[in-house]
């Protein structure tokens, strides 16, 4: 009979742990994996099935190589490891990738290759503390013989070190796991997997067991400090004395007495100590307390784990207690902590001082230290010279007056926590413990790690040049901007960040990526606001019940307030400078954004100094932004560019920012509108669920308000906008009209499901200018007149009160940029006519319009007049002149010219004529054909304008598709590839 009294504390000290952030195996053709335990053929490829590391992609030219050696029935060497550092990486590995030989940074030769199955092999290499240093974010594996990459993988960057003057360098392990069909026996892999001690962790654990045995050859066996995990009895229990033991070399920690209850006398109570290497969320040591009247050995279990024995005592039939520890091996506590710590030097590549005591101040630390001896625990710094001050919450030490921070070592190599600063007392808020602990980090190379916990804070927290592993929530309490990215931020982990329902207004953004300038060697620069990456990121309103309702309820609709998302461009208007600059937003990266219960989840917005407007440029462009959710808004995604500045230039501009994957769900509370747009040339690929069939105007593109510039200058132009989702069906079918808003229509392009720029203007007859139905759309690609010029036989004429004026280019008129037009002094009584003659052919109009700019021109008229080839009147439409004149949806059939008239001026000024456009039905711009259709020269044929294409004819028979075409006065019949 044998009773266990599990205890499982993981409180003991972990050589491993030491070198877990420096060992990464990246392995699968689907997928790459970091593995911090050991693994065995089993659960290798297991994680290679569920692994979301990251991924290792087979080569184009590798799969043609394995292909063609098992054809040949040929042995395949892979015998190298390239390691390279590539400054621009996309997503993913790719399967064309090209290698440059200034990109690479190691060359490493495959030391180990294992069966894993018939389709599965391990390769690995070890890079040892001698090898650097450098630094690499790309790997392949590599064929010489056949000069060829066979896979790729793009690690986290990794940085190796190199072994230096009082300083072990870091050992690396990489493996990679390969699937192919066979793979196995083309390599020809042999050995077999079986024990969970393999590959990479054969290393490991040599070095780890190296360091137990110097323990074990200077101390015994088993040993412990002072009265550590004695038993005494008490009353009819044992209690066990809390303390430190050293187990086969292994170093546990009773941190509590532990009482044992147990009958069945006489019998012995023994610490099981044992170390889960396949236990990937637990390497530390760990143990148990087992009473048994068996004598009890160590054994290595079915799992291939070790468990190593000692007797602590042998409890008799009376009661007594014979203590059995080894009494030869009872130290103190300094001289085994002396031991503990030449041991973390031998696996953590730290030099410590002191050894056997704690720092103190007057100590003087030598040269080549990097590790100090602080309240009994280790911290990597390197400094010497003489203490001067030891914080009390060993947060800095100040060593010849410099002040240098500290990283513990429980924590790992490359994170500090910012609960390291929970009880530093000069600093109350989390918001200013957060910033402290930023410092530390970007002067220590460190990642800040916000562990996952709730944080309070009530001041801004800034982020800059830093890794970032957010895994906790950091809960904002004050209106005041919650984290500010401003460049060379990478952010990781799973974000929350939660407006407080302790915080009654909010007004400001959680979350905003702007980047005023600072000062460099006393001068101001501009840094830039670039190169953030956020992974993941989630924004929350206290002011919704997350708790008892899967979608979250709404407590109080009037708390839906503020922004959740900025990329700013002007950073004095949120309050966080007063110093007026230059400021740009570029080459930022965000995907996996969620935003809920704020009035405008997602802002990209450029700005005009009030002050001297002329002087400063702000610009918010190439941002990439991926998959962004929004729920409870008022407008979901908006962009604020005012452009022009009052001399005429631009001044703050949003544009050439891609916007993917937006996924915004209306919301019954406040919802106005997906999408408000004042930029330019920006791509959004929007899917809108649920708006209501009344919605009109959910997408609208607007003037800035404060644009004072004639209309058509500083529009929000050249944006495209591909719609998705139920919304559309929901709405208004195809009809797009009511959906989207445009204050100067034509500008900007839509597409919608496949379609572009379906029914264009579907009104039945020419309706007022400025309705909801005519502020819609005319994209560039449908509007026939935009390639009139390219166009032969066809003719663009001015008169000016019936005088030709042919020293007037035209051209402005018809390419489509909102900037540019034909320019036009005017005096009272003047009349302007446009006509455009199409020689060439006849053509069948759905709409014609106009749209223009003009100064202090109050009043005036334009006629719209298509003509047939009798210049008889097919369509007239008279109406007051105005920023957009649109003739509706109408059906004037062959027409042979068409005449835009402008008269009616009451008074002198310009009239600048930005845009004619028109909409055929006999011919489709994108495609560059014309139907057979009308009274022409050509009306019994199909003609085709665009080089290359031709007339596809399918065989009724077998479905074949075959062009007609004609290539060099050749006509040719081939076979179309689906």
């Amino acid at each position: 009979m044998s009773k266990v009294d599990s205890i499982s504390d993981n409180k003991g000290f972990s050589r491993r742990s030491f070198l877990r952030n420096t060992t990464m195996i990246a392995g699968g053709v689907t997928a790459g994996m970091f593995i911090p335990g050991a693994i065995d053929k089993v659960n290798a490829l297991d994680l290679l099935k569920n692994s979301n590391q990251p991924e290792v992609i087979i080569t184009t030219k590798g799969r043609a190589l394995i292909a063609k050696m098992q054809a040949e029935k040929k042995i395949l060497l892979i015998d190298s490891m390239i390691f390279a550092h590539k400054s621009h990486l996309g997503k993913r590995p790719t399967e064309n990738e090209q290698l440059q030989p200034n990109e690479i940074v190691h060359n490493a030769k495959i030391q180990q290759q294992i069966r894993l199955s018939e389709d599965a092999i391990a390769l690995s290499t070890t890079l040892d503390s001698d090898v650097g240093p450098f630094e690499f974010n790309w790997s392949c594996l590599y064929c010489s013989e056949y000069d060829t990459i066979i896979a790729i993988t793009y690690p986290k960057l990794t940085t190796k070190t190199v072994d230096g003057p009082g300083v072990k360098g870091n050992i690396l392990i990489r493996s990679f796991i390969l699937n192919y069909k066979n793979i196995a026996d083309i390599t020809n892999s042999t050995v077999i997997a079986a024990s969970p001690n393999f590959m990479a962790h054969q290393r490991l654990d040599n070095v780890e067991n190296s360091a137990l045995q110097a323990i074990i050859d200077q101390q015994g066996q088993d040993w412990f400090i002072k009265n550590g995990f004695m038993v005494l009895p008490v009353e009819g229990v044992y209690k066990i004395m809390a303390g430190v033991a050293y187990i086969s070399g292994h170093r546990i920690e009773l941190e509590n007495n532990r009482v044992i209850d147990a009958a069945n006398k006489p019998f012995y109570i023994y610490v099981d100590v044992y170390k889960n290497n396949n236990d990937i969320d637990g390497l530390d040591t760990k143990f148990n307390i087992i009473v048994s009247n068996k004598d009890l050995k160590n054994y290595v279990n079915t799992d291939g784990v070790h468990h190593y024995y000692c007797k602590l005592c042998q409890v008799i039939a009376d009661g007594s207690v014979s203590d059995l520890r080894p009494q030869t091996a009872v130290v103190d506590k300094g001289w085994a902590e002396a031991q503990d710590h030449q041991a973390i030097e031998s696996v953590s590549g730290l030099k410590i001082y002191p050894l056997s005591r704690n720092l103190t101040v007057g100590d003087t630390i030598p040269e080549g230290y990097n590790g100090l001896r602080i309240k009994d625990k280790i911290y990597r710094v390197i400094c010497h010279g003489k203490v001067n001050e030891i914080d009390t919450n060993a947060t800095f030490v100040i060593v010849n007056k410099d002040k240098y921070f500290l990283q513990p070592c429980i924590e790992g190599q490359s994170y500090y926590s910012i609960d390291n600063l929970e009880h530093y007392a000069p600093l109350s808020d989390w918001g200013d413990k957060i910033n402290y602990a930023v410092e530390i980090c970007r002067k220590g190379g460190l990642i800040l790690w916000i562990p996952n916990k709730t944080y309070r804070f009530n001041k801004t927290i800034e982020f800059k040049d830093l890794n970032v592993q957010w895994d906790g929530t950091l809960e904002l309490c004050s209106n005041v901007v919650g984290v500010v990215l401003k460049y060379n931020v990478n952010l990781s982990g799973n974000p929350f960040i939660i407006r407080s329902r302790s915080l009654d207004h909010f007004d400001k953004a959680m979350v905003m990526l702007t980047s005023s300038s600072e000062k460099v060697n006393g001068k101001w620069k501009t840094k830039g606001c670039v190169e953030n990456k956020i992974n993941q990121l989630n924004i929350l309103n206290g002011w919704i019940d997350y708790h008892g309702h899967s979608n979250g309820k709404v407590i109080d609709k009037t708390k839906l307030t503020g922004r959740g998302l900025v990329l700013l461009a002007g950073s004095w208007t949120a309050g966080l400078t007063t110093k007026r600059s230059h400021e740009y937003v570029w080459r930022n990266f965000v995907s996996d954004v969620y935003v809920d219960g704020f009035e405008q989840p997602y802002v990209l917005q450029g700005v005009i100094d009030n002050i001297t407007p002329n002087r400063w440029v702000t610009w918010v462009n190439g941002n990439k932004l991926h998959n962004l959710c929004a729920r409870r808004f008022k407008q979901g995604f908006v962009v604020q560019s005012p452009l022009l500045r009052p001399n005429g230039k631009i001044g703050g501009e949003v544009a050439g920012n891609t916007c993917a994957s937006l996924d915004f769900q209306w919301s019954r509370y406040s919802a106005e509108a997906f999408l408000v747009c004042e930029g330019r040339n920006n791509k959004f690929e929007l899917m809108g669920w649920d708006a209501p069939e009344t919605a009109t105007k959910t997408i609208q593109f607007l003037r800035a308000k404060t644009n004072t510039f004639p209309p058509g200058y500083g529009e929000a132009s050249g944006n495209i906008v591909e719609l998705y989702g139920s919304t559309l069906g929901k709405l208004n079918g195809s009809d797009l009209s009511p959906l989207v808003y445009e204050s100067n229509p034509g500008l900007n392009t839509f597409i919608t499901e496949s379609y572009i720029a379906r029914n264009i203007m579907p009104e039945l007859s020419p309706p007022t200018v400025g309705s909801a139905l005519t502020n819609s759309y005319i994209p560039k690609v449908d509007n026939f007149l935009a390639f009139i010029n390219n166009r032969p036989r066809c003719r663009v004429t001015l008169f000016k009160n019936g005088e030709l004026q042919p020293k007037v280019d035209l051209t402005p008129m018809f390419d489509f940029n909102p900037e540019s037009a034909v320019r036009l002094a005017v005096e009272k009584g003047d009349e302007y006519q446009v006509v455009i003659s199409l020689d060439g052919s006849i053509n069948h109009f759905n709409m014609v319009g106009s749209t223009l700019g003009y100064n202090n021109l109050s009043t005036g008229i334009i006629d719209i007049n298509l003509r047939d080839r009798h210049k008889k009147s097919v369509y007239s439409s008279r109406q007051p002149l105005k920023t957009a004149n649109v003739s509706g949806f109408i059906h004037a059939a062959n027409i042979k010219s068409l005449v835009i008239t402008y008269n009616g001026f009451e008074k002198a000024g310009k009239l600048n004529i930005s845009a004619l456009y028109g909409q055929t039905y006999n011919r489709n711009a994108s495609q560059g054909f014309m139907t057979a259709d009308g009274s022409c020269w050509m009306q019994d044929d199909i003609k085709i304008d665009k080089p290359g294409a031709g007339v596809v004819v399918r065989d009724e028979v077998n479905g074949q598709l075959y062009r007609i075409a004609i290539a060099n006065g050749e006509l040719k019949l081939e076979p179309v590839k689906k």
